[in-house]
């Protein structure tokens, strides 16, 4: 396939992580929106912790010469612990279908108050589609709508800020997440789940870049622009702290306030980023099928199972799901941690 340069590097990681949860301000609500400017915090050590994070990813595919789920977190070159690891993010992974289907189910129905079982299905067809096509068709997609998203993103968030509403309610305590109790836990727990979903993505960027150069500027401006937008995302949120924490997709409502216009663009640009994130993560659970016909119809078939869970809700998803993924992506990054020291240091003894 074709390899990939520094810009497209950093699309594919917007892309991975600017899904339903992050482009809807959901997420970012439920992480540091409800504890105030103390949310600023968590916001910049999380952004810290990626650019750090992409890096070692990068250089341990690189390095090993391999994208493989397990070889890039494992530290212990052992192929059962490879397989274990590499299956338990390959379910994780696929829980994200399930995520991506509520997020458009959420979206169609608050926006045109449409069956959630309509926006679900349309986002499992999409990544199923794009799934089939393998890395070069996600990739492809990528290039496409991710700048996009991106542009017009940061121009509701720039325009929520510039309008002041002013507050409609109270500004201060709203509830926490039972799993995310404070900031500090909120900023690790933030990190290490979306550090999850980059992982595929950050060893297929490296592999696939033209050379070092572009794998390690394309990993560092992509997560750089992630946490940007993380922080003026927060910032416009807290405009009106109260409509924020009473919506599922609270940008969206911010943007319906801003103009009808902006506010049905901002709804197709949303449920691109939806499905930018579900066929992404999708595909990071397909690499663990093994090649032949049955891949296939597994393929298809998880993602309609995913759908029929997807009708459980989004904001809870968000709430219960995400902090849990994270816990085990806490554990995921000490391992990178790990193999990344043992992969540096194999690397210069080698060259001594």
């Amino acid at each position: 396939m074709k390899k990939l340069s520094w810009i497209e590097i950093t699309s594919l990681y917007i892309g991975v992580i600017m899904g339903a949860g992050f482009a809807s301000g959901r997420e970012c609500w439920q992480f540091f929106g409800v504890f105030g400017t103390k949310g600023y915090l968590g916001t910049f050590a999380s952004t810290a912790c990626f650019i750090i994070l992409a890096v070692l990813m990068t250089y341990i595919a690189r390095s090993k010469g391999t994208s493989d789920l397990g070889k890039m977190i494992s530290p212990f070159d052992n192929k059962l612990i490879d397989g274990v690891i590499g299956w338990t993010l390959a379910i994780i992974y696929y829980s994200m279908i399930i995520a991506m289907t509520a997020a458009g189910g959420s979206l169609l129905n608050q926006q045109f108050g449409i069956s959630k079982v309509i926006g679900g299905m349309i986002i499992a067809i999409l990544c199923i589609i794009t799934v089939l096509g393998d890395f070069e068709r996600v990739s492809a997609v990528f290039r496409l709508i991710i700048p996009v998203l991106f542009v017009v993103g940061v121009l509701t968030i720039i325009l929520t800020i510039r309008a002041d509403f002013g507050q409609s309610g109270p500004i201060t305590g709203f509830k926490p997440g039972r799993m995310s109790p404070n900031w500090v836990i909120s900023g690790l727990v933030f990190t290490a789940y979306n550090t999850l979903g980059m992982i595929t993505m950050s060893g297929n960027c490296a592999i696939h870049a033209k050379d070092s150069r572009h794998a390690y500027v394309g990993a560092v401006s992509g997560t750089l622009c992630l946490g940007f937008l993380t922080i003026i995302l927060l910032r416009a949120l807290l405009t009106d702290a109260a409509f924020s924490a009473s919506l599922d997709l609270p940008m969206l409502g911010f943007s319906a306030r801003i103009s009808s216009v902006l506010n049905m663009i901002y709804a197709i640009i949303l449920f691109g980023a939806v499905y930018s994130t579900g066929a992404s993560t999708y595909y990071g659970f397909s690499t663990k099928l093994k090649s032949g016909k049955a891949k296939k119809y597994i393929i298809i078939g998880g993602a309609a199972a995913g759908f029929s869970l997807g009708l459980t809700g989004f904001k809870q998803l968000v709430e219960f799901l995400y902090p849990a993924q994270g816990y085990i992506g806490i554990l995921f990054i000490i391992f990178i941690i790990i193999n990344f020291i043992r992969e540096y240091s194999r690397n210069k003894r080698h060259k001594i």
